[in-house]
């Protein structure tokens, strides 16, 4: 048998009484449901116990609940004066937020905070103008990291253009902007100088000088990796067989030949590619990933980014990929309890400063790529990073780890235990030594053939 409206309506004012709005919501339904038109005197409490919870929200830096409780008003009472005075206080909580990450210094955070509020009905040209000046802010960044600074300083000024006020965090990346491009200006002018004098120890010193500054500078990304290549140990000299048809390069003594036992296995190695680019390969059935700094330890993935020490982990098996963290981690905008299975495509974001992209770009293959949209995140020059099961696959198309357009057929770098080979149709050589179909790699070492060279380089833990 239903409770009596009186006895209802009562347990409702008890409990807007003791902050428990939904509850009194909950009872207001069932009154409505059963006819008791008298029940529509309870909805200015319902609305009222509502309000006065969403502003103990926003007095606990909690929006996100306040706006739960601004939607519950909004239904019960459309246009209500308490709902529409609630609504003006969030709106202006929120842009005081976005200001405020700007005076930071902070303008991916600050649209990250936009989208939050632009899944809001709301109209506001504050708010425009703010959402094309922090585009603008993150444009200039990733400008300055590619080494095109008169394009990131034109942003910037757009930038300036759309604020007015000049907020801080701006002024001082104005000022860091105009630091890095001098830095960025004599290293490259002395990398070049360098490379025309064929001085690959320079070169690799003056190309770190830059990437520091600009570190998706493709140019010098390329030059770096042809003179690591160049500065290996000493290989054995060969020369062309004058009998040779083909003048295919053959040892001048075969005892000098590189072993092709490898050095002793390492769980994580670089991949430079000439002309592709860098890539870090973790071998790991589970890797870490957390802040690069030298206190953090060796994390697997260390990232360049506001996120914690060890802030999540990556763990491969026999079906998924699953993502563990006990802190701040998104998976496509929704938040994860702990864990969560990846699926290709997925975007994680670490603690809303930092996206990776998860892909399983070759059907049937278990090794995963990670890419970083909007800025370089990795310490290293590198694009990517493979998570290699069994084997990664480089060539033509897009059903591959690495990209290499001009090979004509596909290479693959295959793993056996905790050790690396490689695997063409073509010839190719391992430090200087001729091989053909599959053969073991060195953990350091470069490798080449008329179609590509490449060199790996094991990661020196700190």
């Amino acid at each position: 048998m239903s409770e009596p409206a009186w006895l209802m309506k009562w347990q409702a004012r008890e409990a807007i009484k003791n902050g428990r709005p939904e509850e009194a919501h909950r009872l207001l339904d069932s009154l409505i449901a059963s006819g008791n038109r008298r029940a529509w005197a309870l909805r200015s409490d319902v609305v009222r116990g509502y309000v006065e919870r969403a502003e103990k929200f926003l007095a606990q830096n909690s929006p996100e609940a306040a706006w739960q409780d601004l939607a519950k008003v909004e239904s019960i009472a459309p246009g209500d004066k308490a709902g529409l005075k609630l609504r003006e206080k969030l709106i202006q909580f929120e842009l005081t937020g976005i200001r405020q990450s700007l005076e930071n210094g902070k303008p991916l955070e600050a649209l990250r905070l936009i989208g939050h509020l632009r899944e809001q009905p709301i109209q506001s040209n504050e708010l425009t103008l703010l959402e094309a000046a922090s585009q603008e802010w993150a444009l200039a960044e990733d400008y300055a990291q590619r080494g095109d600074f008169p394009q990131a300083k034109q942003a910037v000024e757009n930038c300036r253009q759309k604020l007015g006020k000049v907020p801080a965090g701006l002024e001082k990346f104005e000022r860091e902007l105009d630091r890095r491009e001098d830095r960025f200006r004599e290293s490259f002018s002395k990398l070049q100088e360098s490379a025309n004098q064929l001085n690959a120890r320079e070169v690799l010193k003056h190309a770190d000088d830059a990437l520091a500054v600009a570190p998706m500078h493709r140019d010098v990304q390329t030059l770096r990796s042809r003179a690591w290549t160049a500065v290996q140990p000493e290989t054995p000299t060969y020369r062309s067989d004058p009998t040779s048809s083909e003048g295919s390069p053959l040892f001048s003594s075969a005892s000098n030949a590189f072993p092709l036992e490898p050095l002793a296995p390492v769980k994580r190695f670089y991949l430079w590619i000439d002309g592709i680019g860098g890539f870090l390969v973790c071998m790991g059935q589970q890797v870490t990933i957390g802040q690069a700094s030298l206190e953090s330890g060796p994390v697997d993935i260390p990232l360049m980014a506001d996120v914690s020490r060890f802030h999540a982990s990556l763990k491969r098996d026999d079906e998924n990929y699953i993502l563990e963290s006990s802190q701040q981690v998104q998976i496509n905008g929704k938040c994860i309890e702990r864990a969560g299975v990846l699926q290709v495509g997925d975007l994680l974001t670490l603690n809303a400063s930092c996206n990776i992209r998860f892909n399983l770009p070759v059907p049937g293959c278990a090794s995963a790529r990670l890419d970083f949209p909007g800025s370089r995140r990795l310490p290293m020059a590198v694009d990517a990073v493979l998570l290699m099961a069994d084997l990664l696959v480089l060539g033509p198309g897009e059903k591959v780890h690495v990209c290499l357009p001009d090979l004509e057929q596909p290479l693959r770098i295959f793993r056996q235990k905790d050790r690396v080979g490689i695997q063409w149709a073509g010839e190719y050589y391992i430090e200087g030594q001729k091989q053909t179909g599959r053969a073991l790699i060195p953990t350091q070492g470069s490798i080449y053939s008329p179609q590509f060279t490449m060199a790996v380089e094991p990661v020196k833990n700190r």
